[in-house]
């Protein structure tokens, strides 16, 4: 039971200090590209850098923040799944109904996204993710800790979330954590050009060298029956 421990990415990363304040039997967690904002905070923050990634003007991004924040207003007001839809369809077209032709064309990936995505919106998963606060969880984590990022990840953006990740684990009193972000990657852990979702499919590397060493070296180290054994080469 003492070296057993939790790898997770993502949301997998969100899980893994969830499981690990459940169980005494974890003995640390490695975090990748997890999560150390609310969850509202982080699909705004992904949304900007993704829309601009692909190309969106300030103006529309802005139009963009505006929409989005009024749809989690919703989501936490209103519990019914149909009215939600019908108050984020709404919402969608009073914000077009205020843009000029120019604007809306724009806007128009936006548009298609929550167009398509409005049945997503409402699900119990999404409801969930918009209001947690990964904070409180972290908090109460005492185990080993290894919380990394990618330079370059545009879906986690890496300085406010392994900054918020860091302030948790030290608020609470955990005095064994790891904070990295890794130079040139992407979300994936991937060497990138730049981060954006359209390069995963184009690169061959599944997952970088550096990131793997960096993962590994630290469990060896945070392991107890290889604790004291020569390091490994380089």
């Amino acid at each position: 039971p003492k070296q057993i421990g939790l790898v997770g990415h993502s949301e997998g990363g969100m899980i893994a200090p969830m499981a690990a304040v459940e169980s005494k039997d974890i003995a640390f967690i490695v975090m990748m590209a997890g999560l150390g904002v609310k969850g509202d905070q982080l699909i705004l923050s992904q949304n900007e850098l993704l829309s601009k990634a692909g190309g969106l003007s300030e103006e529309a991004r802005a139009q963009s923040r505006l929409l989005y924040t009024r749809i989690f207003a919703i989501l936490k007001e209103e519990k019914d799944n149909t009215v939600a839809g019908k108050k984020i369809q709404a919402a969608l077209a009073e914000a077009l109904g205020k843009m000029t032709e120019e604007q809306k064309q724009g806007f128009a990936p936006i548009k298609a996204v929550v167009d398509a995505q409005t049945g997503m919106y409402v699900t119990p998963w999404f409801r969930y993710f918009v209001l947690y606060d990964p904070r409180p969880i972290l908090m109460k984590v005492k185990c080993p800790v290894l919380a990394i990022n990618g330079e370059r990840d545009l879906q986690v953006e890496p300085d406010e979330n392994l900054a918020g990740i860091r302030d948790a684990l030290k608020a609470g009193g955990n005095e064994d954590y790891t904070i990295i972000k890794l130079s040139g990657l992407n979300h994936l852990l991937q060497t990138s050009k730049t981060g954006a979702v359209s390069e995963y499919r184009a690169i061959e590397e599944t997952m970088s060298v550096t990131a793997l060493e960096t993962i590994s070296d630290w469990i060896l180290n945070h392991t107890v029956a290889l604790k004291g054994a020569a390091p490994r080469a380089k």
